[in-house]
Parts: C-alpha cells; structure tokens; sequence
C-alpha cells in the first residue's frame, strides 16, 4: 500500500482551499496544478494525494467527490469520510488514528510500506494534516450509566467521643505497581524547509494542549 509523502504538508491546505472554490476541470494534471500555482517539482506528488483520497480517478478526472466538496457545508465532513476509507488499513489496525501517538504510526507506516524513517515521517504530518482539515463525524457510544446506590446511613459520633488527632500524613496510593512506559520519537527537520518545520511545531503545541 502506498500512501501519500507530502514533502511540503503546508500545500495540502492551500489544494484543498483551490479544489473547493474551482471548476472541476476535464483533467487534473501537473500543468493544470501550475495553474492554480502550484508550479515546484515537489507539487507532483499532489496528484497522488487527489487520486488516494478520491478526488480523481485513475483518468485523472475529477470524481462526484470533486462536485459535492464544493458546497462548504459539507465539504469537511466528505473529506473525513474520503480520509477514513483511504486510510481504511491504518484505521482498521488503529482505530484511534486519529489522535494516535506519533511513535505507533511510525512503526505501522514504516511496516506497511518499507519507507525510510524521513518519509514515514512525512507520511504522519500528510495525515495528521489531513485529519486536522477533515470533520469526523462518527461520535463515540454514550456509556449507560449504572443506577446509582443510596448511600448507607452514617451515624454520627457525638463531638466529646472523637479521639483527638494531632496530625494527618497523605501518602498518594500507586493505583499501578508497574512502572510507566513512555515511547519517544526524535523527527530530523532539514532548517532550509521552514514550511515543514513550523507546521511540525504547529502540530507538536496542538497535542501538548490535549
């Protein structure tokens, strides 16, 4: 399975903006892509992000996808749709994806495709971009609540019988006898790629805000 590596993730926003306010074309290909400005060699792979989510098909020519993600009142939401079929593996092997850590979808990237750790590294931000764009609309089931007991009645002591206490001591109880595992990932960012760079801090304040 291939999946898309977005070498410059930040584009991703500024295809999807040009998609749903432009014209379906005859065809989609690299020059009508300069033509909505998009005119570096890196651009290229913004095609195969089109034909994976559904935009185009294997003629590259827009789909009913492509006609109905012009309507703004929807268009999140079938990117969210467009987005978990894509991805259909990934989320069948990962549910939670989508707030996912970083370390479990390197290994599930890097064990899919056999991609090196820089471009299953930009693999996760062409995702995590995508999910940040897209609207999910599937909502966890509502738990039902158990019924609640009536508490036992405390009989009270009267205040001359309480022992007096000079002190009290906290100790917080371990609710794990096993010690914590926290996974890490260290991702190399080239400084001449300012544009990845500040969308990979983006990213990294939003989780850290969760």
């Amino acid at each position: 399975m291939e999946y898309p590596v977005i070498h410059n993730p930040g584009s991703i926003e500024l295809l999807l903006d040009k998609l749903y306010s432009t014209k379906s074309p005859r065809v989609v290909d690299y020059d009508f892509l300069t033509t909505l400005g998009f005119k570096r060699e890196v651009d290229e792979s913004l095609l195969m992000l089109l034909g994976f989510l559904g935009f185009i098909d294997e003629h590259n020519q827009p789909t009913i996808l492509w006609e109905k993600s012009h309507d703004p009142d929807k268009a999140k939401v079938l990117l969210g749709k467009a987005v978990k079929a894509a991805y259909g593996s990934l989320f069948k092997a990962h549910p939670q994806a989508i707030t996912e850590e970083g370390s479990i979808l390197m290994e599930f990237f890097r064990l899919s495709t056999g991609a090196s750790d820089p471009d299953a590294a930009y693999m996760i931000l062409s995702f995590k971009v995508l999910c940040d764009l897209a609207e999910f609309s599937e909502k966890a089931p509502i738990a039902q609540k158990k019924p609640e007991k009536k508490p036992k009645e405390i009989k009270k002591t009267p205040a001359a019988e309480l022992p007096k206490v000079k002190s009290v001591t906290h100790k917080a109880a371990s609710t794990d006898s096993s010690p914590a595992i926290r996974l890490s990932i260290n991702i190399d960012i080239n400084e001449s790629d300012p544009e990845l760079r500040d969308l990979a801090l983006k990213l990294i304040r939003k989780q850290l805000e969760l």
